[in-house]
């Protein structure tokens, strides 16, 4: 029983960091980006959020031992695309002489970017994109309560996603193997 209150404790600790961790960033992502971009920016990351979810729940379950397994994935940021860009900069020096024999030199730079298009010149041209970063991996899984097997868990997370060990945790199922 006391099993089940450190386990309900720790459930709503998770629970509470993962909606304290969306709160602040939908919050960040208010301040910056404009209302139709925060709704596009947020169903991107909700979007992946699930796709890993559900890879990861697929590979774990085909896992020996493992069993039943539900995974909650955050992440920091989405998808980071970096464009190719067009730079081009001019510098004009020009010298004036008033007519008391005082001379003024006027400098001025004018500098242009653009971003290069594709041939179809609706897609611009991706230099290379950044993985979504990982906040933190949650995973309930029947098979948790042996060390053996949650460890396995732990590490496959670790190895899949590339991720710290301290952004994962690993918990058996209640009423789990």
């Amino acid at each position: 029983m006391i099993w089940y209150g450190i386990l309900a404790t720790i459930l709503l600790g998770a629970v509470l960091i993962m909606l304290g961790n969306i709160t602040k960033s939908s919050q960040d992502e208010i301040d910056a980006v404009p209302v139709a971009q925060e709704k596009t920016l947020e169903s991107e990351i909700a979007y992946l959020e699930k796709e890993l979810e559900n890879k990861l729940v697929e590979n774990l379950s085909q896992m020996a031992g493992v069993g039943k397994v539900q995974v909650s994935v955050v992440l920091e940021s989405g998808l980071r695309s970096n464009f190719a860009y067009n730079n081009s900069i001019t510098k004009k020096v020009s010298t004036e002489t008033d007519k008391s024999g005082g001379k003024r030199e006027i400098e001025e730079v004018t500098e242009n970017k653009q971003i290069v298009m594709g041939n179809s010149s609706v897609q611009p041209v991706i230099v290379y994109e950044e993985r979504p970063v990982v906040a933190g991996v949650f995973v309930v899984a029947e098979g948790a309560n042996d060390p053996k097997i949650k460890e396995n868990i732990h590490n496959a997370i670790k190895t899949l996603l590339n991720i710290a060990p301290d952004k994962i945790a690993v918990y058996p199922m209640v009423g789990g193997k």
